[in-house]
């Protein structure tokens, strides 16, 4: 509630707003308002900015207004805007805080004019096709069998009656899932989108089509909506599309594994003929028979032409065994031979190396006593010459060793780490030293110590 206050003649009036409160009290009344309209109207002015943000202005013959389209929603539009477009935007009222402008948020839009539908059906074409939706490689094959075959289409129209009657005269022993959907309308691709989701959640299918029975190139909007199109392509199962529409082609028959002029001609590509087939493996087993019975017979030929040329086993058997003694005969002899030579061979061999042997071995005894005599004697006088350096050696190691200072009476004086004690001013008094004499050690204790020339 407003606050009133006393005027200079004392009446009481209202309190005024401030700019920015009526502001925002306007832009909640607008919202409240309208907050989800349809205006249509055509492009006066378009411009988006670096942050994904469009702001433009619809008008018409009399008047215009303001809108802008914020980054999330600028990407889902499926055509790009453009200055001269006739559209058709769902969105809410509002005010623009900082300069009071009533303005238009856009949260979607569509052209109306038909060549800016046609424009933004080509971008959407290049868009998905920049995507891969529509590459060669990824179309799949369909099955040759299909135990269960799903269809997308109205329930009311013509092309499921041709699908039906179709596959009931090609191969009746087929079971057909019927997803039903709008395939016309305002609601069409969130329809056909749902009757998709629905055969993926059954999931039983080898094979869907979806279409519908033929109709004007406008009735075909449907098939040509982004939704329906990514549903089509991310199908998990081989797909057909199958629109009725010869002259035009949509999205979803590029998207598709395979497209069909008719829903007659997609249940044609999906079965074969029951009939035709059944007469073809009647056919092939008849020829495999035949195959089969005159390959029998050529082996029976061949196998008795072959047994008329063998002989008798057992002539062979007596024929290998005589051979086999007379090699074994053969070869007893030559072993023998062969024994015989090599045994006077060795007796030979075995003479001359005696012979060789005493004359050799009578010279190396001899030879090894001379060596052994020089041996004993070069020994001999080695050993004396080592003796009488080891005994110089000796003496003078004991003329130097510190022992045999202690065997003229001397002893050695050292402190506790070893070192020896050369002159007394080296020490403190109470040090503890160590005494060794010729035999045995002694602990001392230094209680004076004396400078050299020093009486006591």
């Amino acid at each position: 509630m407003s606050e009133v206050y006393p005027t200079e003649s004392g009446a009481r009036e209202e309190a005024p707003l401030s700019v920015s409160e009526l502001v925002s009290l306007v832009g909640e009344t607008l919202a409240s308002t309208f907050p989800d309209l349809l205006v249509a109207g055509e492009i006066s002015n378009f411009k988006e900015a670096a942050s994904g943000h469009c702001y433009l202005t619809l008008a018409d013959r009399e008047s215009s207004i303001d809108a802008v389209i914020w980054r999330n929603d600028a990407r889902r539009l499926a055509f790009a805007p453009a200055i001269g477009d006739e559209v058709l935007c769902r969105g809410r009222m509002g005010v623009y805080s900082r300069s009071g402008r009533m303005q238009l948020y856009v949260t979607s839009m569509r052209p109306t004019g038909a060549g800016a539908a046609q424009r933004a059906l080509e971008e959407l074409k290049r868009k998905l096709a920049s995507e891969g939706l529509f590459d060669a490689d990824r179309k799949r094959e369909l099955p040759f069998l299909p135990r269960t075959i799903g269809v997308v289409t109205s329930r009311a129209g013509a092309a499921l009656h041709d699908v039906l009657t179709t596959i009931a005269r090609r191969f009746p022993r087929c079971r057909i899932v019927l997803a039903a959907a709008v395939v016309q309308g305002a609601d069409a691709p969130k329809s056909i989108v749902a009757a998709l989701d629905l055969l993926v959640r059954f999931g039983a299918c080898d094979v869907v089509i979806v279409g519908r029975g033929g109709g004007a190139a406008e009735d075909l909007a449907a098939f040509n909506d982004e939704r329906v199109v990514r549903a089509i392509a991310a199908f998990p199962v081989p797909t057909v599309s199958a629109v009725g529409h010869e002259v035009d082609t949509t999205l979803s028959d590029l998207a598709a594994d395979r497209r069909a002029a008719t829903p007659t001609a997609a249940a044609e590509l999906v079965v074969p003929v029951y009939t035709e087939l059944a007469e073809s493996v009647r056919s092939l087993d008849s020829r495999l028979r035949g195959a089969a019975s005159r390959t029998v017979r050529n082996a029976r030929h061949r196998v008795g032409d072959r047994a008329g040329r063998l002989k008798d086993p057992r002539l062979l058997v007596a024929s290998a065994r005589q051979r086999a003694d007379e090699a074994l005969l053969r070869l007893e002899r030559a072993l023998g031979d062969r024994h015989r030579i090599s045994e006077s061979v060795w007796r030979s061999l075995r003479e001359r190396l005696l012979d060789t042997g005493r004359g050799t071995c009578d010279e190396a005894t001899k030879r090894v006593a001379e060596l052994d005599e020089r041996m004993q004697g070069g020994m001999s006088r080695r050993r004396e010459r080592a003796s009488t350096r080891f005994a110089s050696l000796r003496a003078k190691l004991d003329a130097l060793s510190p022992l045999a200072v202690l065997e003229r009476g001397f002893s050695l004086v050292s402190r506790s780490d070893g070192s020896f004690v050369r002159v007394a001013s080296e020490l403190d008094v109470g040090e503890t030293l160590d005494l060794r004499f010729r035999r045995g050690r002694a602990k001392a204790r230094v209680v004076e110590t004396r400078k050299e020339g020093e009486n006591s």
